[in-house]
């Protein structure tokens, strides 16, 4: 019974196999009316669900008592405690895994539960969202939100507390937004987490956003560049001095791709500084300062700082005003290299909107020497991913840039189906997709005399620039990713 249901299932829904006659499957569960999470085990096991109430000391007990006769093959629920933890960079308060309640406060177990299940579910946010008579958990996971389980309006207030307690937070204002940030250890990983709350008419909304500290990310070779994208980038990168923007709507994994460039690039003999809102990735040997508006660190005050330490790498967060991205591209006229972030929809647009901001012509023309547009697609899971022939006319019709040696042939594309080894999502992880901007003679030319966005990307792509949605067409035709994925990223 014990093998039926995926542990991730079983903690996710907090049940417990304890009895199967025939095709029935006696099931304890802490919520024995969530219909969603009976619906899942019906589908998983392949019977006929029958719940029973059981309380959460209860549920303990059982699974201590089947895992010290089984061993690993199950493993009990674990919880967080508060914890002065020396390992990790001196004395700093986290929460760390333990293996049991340390607590009788109803909140406290909440946010332990509920951090140990987004943990280990790799969550990248959680949300915690107060309604009308239920307050809701969701939780997104590879970019996309999932509902996990709600929990009583009265234990918000305190839950809302407790949060702000360990994010050093004024637990007495609930009239105006907050940020804050905590910290979580796991298996001796240190995860950051940022909080940050919201009022809304039934109380005071929290997102927790979760950084894990994944060594692949911080690698430019893992992240997803085709093999001639890549070797530009780096080129660019190495460059002693330029203006390197990164573009993209927010979640599009900007600021992790920059990260990946400075870790590639951090030497003993470069001073790199950066500025950030907020500092999200700690690099050994960066100097990383935090935006603070209140303390009089914006970016374009704090870049105008930077530029008195003599640095030799500096990255500026984002562009937001025109000071800002005024001053960037005069450092980098003066003999830095300057990354930076934008909003816009692909590279050619934010050069026109980086002129749209107020940057002079001539600046944007004689430092820009590359600009990244990317996006984040789901990768489909390896065990459980379906493979079909469909007929490449019928596909071209959808999606004519599709990339098709034999246009009369048939095309093979790979689909998600769910397994319990990516939680019967389908997907496992993401990718990114890229399109790399390099500003040679031509596209400098186009700049100086502002042309639109249209004509920018019509020379780019004529000097050999890979389209955005080529990239990800070509990431569907491997089967890295799926068309339906494309098209939700890509509408």
């Amino acid at each position: 019974m014990i093998k039926l249901i995926p542990r991730s299932t079983a903690n996710r829904y907090k049940v417990f196999p304890v009895n199967r006659e025939n095709n029935v499957l006696m099931v304890a569960m802490m919520h024995p009316a969530d219909i969603e999470a009976i619906d899942d085990l019906r589908m998983i096991t392949g019977m006929e669900i029958q719940p029973v109430l059981i309380k959460d000391s209860d549920l303990e007990t059982l699974i201590n008592k089947v895992s010290s006769k089984y061993g690993k093959e199950v493993e009990g629920f674990e919880f967080f405690r508060q914890f002065e933890e020396t390992d990790f960079e001196g004395k700093r308060e986290c929460l760390v895994l333990s293996t049991g309640p340390d607590s009788t406060f109803p909140s406290v177990e909440i946010l332990n539960k509920l951090l140990s299940l987004a943990v280990q579910e790799r969550a990248n946010d959680v949300h915690i969202e107060p309604h009308e008579d239920e307050v809701k958990i969701r939780f997104r996971i590879d970019g996309v939100l999932h509902y996990r389980f709600s929990i009583s309006t009265e234990y918000h207030d305190s839950l809302v507390s407790r949060v702000k307690v360990l994010a050093n937070m004024d637990i007495t204002n609930n009239r105006t937004p907050q940020d804050g940030r905590m910290s979580v250890l796991k298996d001796r990983e240190l995860i950051d987490v940022r909080v940050a709350t919201l009022p809304s008419y039934y109380g005071e909304r929290i997102t927790l956003r979760l950084l894990f500290h994944e060594p692949g990310l911080m690698n430019l070779n893992k992240l997803g560049f085709k093999e001639d994208q890549l070797k530009k980038f780096k080129e660019l990168i190495c460059y002693p001095y330029g203006f390197i923007v990164a573009t993209g709507p927010t979640g599009s994994g900007k600021s992790t791709t920059l990260y990946a460039a400075l870790t590639e690039i951090n030497t003993e003999d470069r001073n790199i500084i950066t500025i950030e809102d907020p500092v999200e990735k700690k690099i050994k040997g960066i100097s990383q300062i935090p935006y603070n508006r209140k303390a009089g660190v914006t970016f374009f005050s704090g870049l105008r700082s930077v530029l008195r330490n003599h640095p030799d790498v500096i990255m500026v967060g984002e562009i937001r005003d025109s000071e800002t991205g005024t001053m960037a591209t005069e450092a980098a006229l003066t003999g830095h290299l300057v990354l930076s972030t934008l909003h816009a929809e692909d590279s050619a647009k934010a050069v026109v909107h980086l002129l749209d901001m107020g940057v002079e012509p001539y600046l944007a023309e004689s430092t820009l020497t590359g600009v990244l547009s990317q996006r984040l697609v789901r990768k489909l899971c390896r065990n459980c991913r379906r493979k079909d022939a469909i007929a490449a006319e019928e596909l071209l019709k959808e999606e004519p840039e599709f990339p098709v040696e034999n246009p009369g042939g048939l095309i093979e594309l790979y689909s998600a189906q769910g397994c319990s080894v990516c939680d019967h999502t389908g997907y496992s992880g993401r990718t990114g997709v890229f399109e790399l901007l390099v500003v040679n003679d031509k596209i400098r030319k186009a700049v100086r005399k502002v042309k639109s966005a249209q004509d920018i990307r019509r020379i780019a792509v004529e000097e050999g620039m890979a389209p955005l949605r080529l990239n990800g067409l070509e990431k569907v035709k491997t089967g890295l990713t799926s068309y339906e994925e494309f098209k939700r990223i890509f509408v």
